[in-house]
């Protein structure tokens, strides 16, 4: 194969990947295809957590001998026993020729090995085709692996003229329909959703998944994590009327006096150190990782989203400008202007600029 088919057929590899939207985490989205004599065989993906692999999909639909074939896959195949037996046995038991695999898997239980196990055996393995776009599907994937902390996105809306909220301290609605309708997206793409205490008294959202097709697909609603340092939420608030696991972080103050309000079961507390009177992203960071959330969406007022930007702990901003003017006396974005960091490269970068009705939608990421 030469290098243009490696990446035609790596595009569709991917594109199969992302069928798996949703579904597979804490598992990566990965796709594969089969090719032999220059045709597509088979296509295959992992459809979601603890079903077979990408790769054992793909074989299963051959339905031929897969000798002189070659297996286009977006990540490395994997090397252990977990819900399924490992890829990269099935791959040398069937004597596929060839595999072309788009990026290798940061799981140490895998990176390199199942590369090595492939070469031992005498089989071609070409490594990097169409990687970037691989790495992407499975952004936080590779992020947690990397830097060992959730990977965290803060979504942003504003008024053309700077605000964040009406004279009312109100910030629903500044958004077309349409980004509100991305954002529903967004959150389904998240393991968790975190916010603060301020953001609930003023607003009491829901801060949930409301959209039918997208729901469909989900096994479950995203986490949300409170960030409640005087434990002042009441339980009667939207945000406790779902079953999902919520996540409450308070100061440690709190612990010792006996607990007047009623929470449901899928509701728990954890107590931490506080710091200036600040819970510290690096405790959120622990508790977060013990609940196996490795993708946070932050949608939160002024304050906190300053403190995360301030602390360089955004790794995607999500930046939303709406044609509409608050006024004077509307709540002004606080800390660090993100546009203004924009000045100083290593900061962040634009990878994409869309529209959503008449709003603005810039997406940023750290340098």
């Amino acid at each position: 194969m030469n290098k243009e088919q490696d990446i035609k057929y790596m595009k569709i590899a991917i594109e199969q990947a992302k069928r798996g939207r949703y579904r597979t985490h804490p598992n990566p989205l990965v796709g594969a295809i089969l090719v032999k004599n220059n045709k597509i065989i088979s296509t295959g993906y992992h459809r979601k957590f603890r079903d077979k692999h990408a790769e054992q999909d793909a074989i299963d639909k051959a339905n031929q001998k897969l000798t002189d074939a070659t297996l286009y896959v977006t990540l490395e195949p994997c090397h252990h026993h977990g819900n399924t037996p490992p890829c990269v046995d099935a791959i040398i038991k069937n004597k596929i020729s060839r595999v072309v695999i788009a990026s290798s898997d940061p799981n140490p239980l895998v990176n390199g090995k199942s590369i090595n196990k492939l070469r031992d055996n005498l089989i071609d393995v070409t490594i990097g085709v169409c990687e970037q776009e691989a790495i992407e599907l499975n952004k936080s994937f590779y992020y947690k692996y990397k830097f060992n902390k959730p990977y965290i996105r803060l979504k942003l809306g504003v008024s053309i003229d700077g605000k964040i909220a009406n004279m009312k301290k109100e910030s629903k609605w500044i958004t077309s329909s349409k980004s509100r309708k991305f954002v529903q997206e967004l959150r389904a793409e998240v393991n968790a959703i975190l916010t603060t205490s301020n953001t609930v008294l003023h607003d009491n959202p829901k801060m949930n998944i409301r959209d039918d097709s997208l729901l469909r697909q989900l096994p479950s609603q995203p986490a949300l994590i409170i960030l409640d340092r005087n434990l002042i939420v009441p339980p009667s608030s939207n945000i406790f009327k779902t079953n999902r696991l919520v996540i409450i972080i308070t100061s440690m103050n709190n612990s010792s006096n006996i607990p007047v309000k009623i929470y449901n079961n899928n509701v728990v507390i954890k107590y931490v150190n506080t710091i200036d009177n600040k819970i510290a992203l690096q405790d959120i960071y622990s508790i977060a990782k013990m609940y196996g959330l490795d993708d946070i969406l932050v949608e939160c007022g002024s304050r906190f989203s300053g403190t995360l930007l301030s602390e360089n702990a955004v790794d995607e901003l999500l930046y939303f400008v709406a044609p509409k003017i608050l006024g004077n006396k509307s709540i002004s974005f606080s800390g660090i202007n993100p546009i203004k960091k924009l000045k100083d490269k290593k900061t962040y970068k634009i990878k994409n600029i869309k529209s959503y009705e008449n709003d603005l939608y810039i997406d940023m990421r750290r340098g």
